[in-house]
Parts: structure tokens; sequence; C-alpha cells
């Protein structure tokens, strides 16, 4: 989507390489387009743009970094043309004959919290803070009463949600856990670290902040450039690999009092613009290269 800065600053990445390319707005191919796919041959499916049709099974590679934009279309023949475009590139993504960053549906355990974060952590070989999803507000306050260092909390879906401390007033709002479970857990106090891999590659950036949660605060976080573990790099590279996702952006706490790291989650379409101007360009130059790379598809995982 043209007004995705993330999108915006991986198409600069990929015009600065001089790599041929076609980009593809979403929003413009619902207004004026049409998409074609012959279910007999996947590689045949074409994206008529309006101004040009692209054929996907002459690509070598796709950046396929996919938004539903339906519930912005100005009518409701718009509105249905983007739902059924994103429904379509869901599954045509998932099995197109050519090499894709990312599968759309290849990392589908970030749609529960918990189940996303057992699971790769025991891949990456990390930790995980100490955690609590529930909708039972007993449990939940046996849970915080047993965080010494104080409890944390946060949806529990793939929906976007924000982590907020847990204080003395939100006792009283733990009855409403009947209607929603909740994901608590145990605060670990230190910076964030961001890690974005591409393939075997792992760029670090820590994050000191004010707050909990330093997505919610622009200006007074302190970001800082970090040379990761070489357990980190390796963990990284086996969840890319065991996911079949190139492109991961992998949250961690480290504990300031331990040092000891803690994983949080790995978000398989991660807004990575302001980690890569920060970083010189290093993570859309390094996705520019993994998309110029060999054009035969790789072993389905």
């Amino acid at each position: 989507m043209a007004a995705d800065p993330t999108f915006l600053a991986g198409l600069h990445a990929v015009r600065a390489a001089g790599l041929d390319h076609e980009a593809v707005d979403l929003p413009s191919l619902a207004l004026r387009g049409s998409v074609r796919i012959p279910l007999d041959d996947l590689a045949s499916a074409t994206i008529d743009t309006g101004r040009r049709v692209i054929r996907l099974g002459g690509a070598g590679a796709v950046w396929c970094r996919l938004l539903d934009v339906s519930a912005h279309a100005p009518d409701p023949r718009h509105r249905h043309a983007a739902a059924g475009h994103y429904q379509a590139f869901l599954r045509l993504f998932e099995h197109l004959p050519v090499r894709v960053m990312n599968r759309p549906l290849r990392e589908a355990t970030g749609f529960t919290k918990v189940l996303h974060a057992v699971t790769m952590a025991a891949v990456g070989g990390w930790q995980v803070p100490r955690t609590c999803l529930t909708s039972d507000p007993d449990e939940a306050r046996a849970f915080v009463a047993d965080c010494p260092r104080g409890a944390v909390f946060k949806g529990a879906s793939a929906a976007k949600t924000f982590a907020r401390a847990y204080e003395a007033g939100d006792a009283a709002r733990l009855d409403r856990l009947g209607r929603v479970p909740v994901l608590f857990q145990e605060r670990i106090a230190g910076p964030d670290v961001r890690v974005h891999t591409v393939g075997d590659q792992a760029f670090g950036e820590a994050v000191h902040s004010p707050e909990i949660d330093y997505r919610t605060v622009v200006g007074v976080n302190d970001y800082r450039p970090l040379t990761l573990p070489e357990s980190v790099v390796r963990g990284c590279a086996r969840l890319t690999a065991h996911t079949g996702t190139p492109l991961l952006g992998v949250d961690f706490k480290i504990d300031a009092a331990t040092g000891e790291w803690y994983f949080l989650e790995a978000n398989a379409m991660p807004c990575f613009e302001g980690d890569d101007r920060r970083a010189g360009g290093a993570i859309s130059r390094a996705m520019a290269h993994w998309l110029a790379g060999p054009s035969d598809p790789p072993a389905t995982p």
C-alpha cells in the first residue's frame, strides 16, 4: 500500500538496487484493476493494475506485504473488490511457485499469543516471561500476586494491542475477564530489543523507554544499535527456516538486573522503516538482496 511507510522503505531499496520490479498498490487495484487466477495453473495468475498486466509466474520473487484495505473503500462495490483481492492473495501467495517474502499464511501461530510464544521460543532456544492467559478473575489475581516484580497485561490474539503495567486500580476491572481473556506476564525490567531477520542475517536494536510499551510514545525513547549474542543470531535463523518466513521482526526483553534475555514474539509482517532508517538502510538492503537471489523456488517446508 502506497500509504504504508514500511512498503515505501522496501520499495526504495529495491529501486536503489536497480532491480526490475513492479509495485502494486492495493487500494488502486480495487478501484481500477482486476486479478485473474487460473486454479489449474497458478503460475499464469495475473494482476491487471489498470495500467499494465503483471504475470506473477514470470517474477523472480515477490515481496508480499498484504493488508486488508476493504474497510476504507468508498462504496460497497469497491469494498467487495478489495476484500476479494485480499482473500485471493492470501491463498495465491501461499502456493505461488516463486520465491515469496513472506507467504501470508505460513506463520499462523501469531493468531494466539501464548501458542506463538512457546512455539517460537522452543525453536529459538529461549525462555519466555512467566505467563498466564485467563478469563478467570481469581486466577488473574493469584498470578499477579505471585509476581514480586509486578505484572503487565495485553491482548491475547493477533489483533494489535499495547502492553500496560498492572496497577492497583486495575483490580476493579478483573471481573470483565469473563467476556474476553487477557494475557498477563511477569514484568521484566530492562530494555526492549527488536531484531529484524532477513534470511540468515540479523539486525538488532535496543530500545530504552520510560513506558512499558515503547510504541506508545514518540520522541522520548533511546534507540541504540546492538551487537547480538551469537545464540540470538542462530536462534533467529532457526526461526526463519522453521516458519518459512525470511523476514521477521523478533522482540525480546533483557532483564537489567541479570542480563537474561526473554523472547516475546516474532512478527511476520514487521514495520521496520524506523529501525531501517537508524541502521542506515541495512535492513531494506538485505531484503532487496534476498529478492534478487536465485529465481528457483525454495523447497516447500
